[in-house]
């Protein structure tokens, strides 16, 4: 990533998949690296698209560069953003599920394989809820009570 070279990330990217894909008795999924993010501006916010899958096409995008510096970001995030979208395929193929929602089980799911494939210990996600029952992730103290 530090080189810059798109078609080495995306290599190394498809091995993972394939890997992954193999392990847990899925079909394999495609992988496109892409530059900057897209950005997604409104009246009163603004996000960016860090990845997204196609269950229709098995493909997943991720992007190497943030949307408005166009720097290149981390590794850690850019794994992470990998695995959480390796995660919404295996809804799709291996749990047969119509849809991927981003549920409790689907960020855990993903934060196990992160971490194994990172070979660090997995942090215990600390959650607090939101409006509608829902729930989000406490990054500050899951954060905290890693240490």
């Amino acid at each position: 990533m530090k080189m810059e070279r798109i078609a080495n990330v995306r290599g190394v990217c498809a091995d993972f998949l394939k890997t992954a894909s193999h392990f847990y008795e899925v079909e394999d999924c495609g992988i496109r690296v892409l530059t900057a993010r897209p950005l997604k501006v409104r009246e009163h916010w603004t996000t960016e698209l860090f990845g997204d899958y196609d269950p229709n096409s098995l493909l997943i995008r991720v992007w190497m560069r943030t949307a408005v510096r166009k720097e290149m970001t981390s590794f850690g995030t850019f794994l992470s953003t990998l695995c959480h979208e390796f995660c919404h395929h295996l809804d799709f193929q291996k749990f047969g599920f119509a849809d991927s929602l981003h549920t409790r089980g689907f960020f855990e799911r993903a934060a196990a394989l992160y971490h194994h494939v990172r070979g660090t210990p997995p942090k215990q996600l600390v959650w607090a809820p939101v409006s509608g029952g829902r729930w989000r992730i406490d990054w500050p103290r899951t954060n905290r009570s890693a240490h």
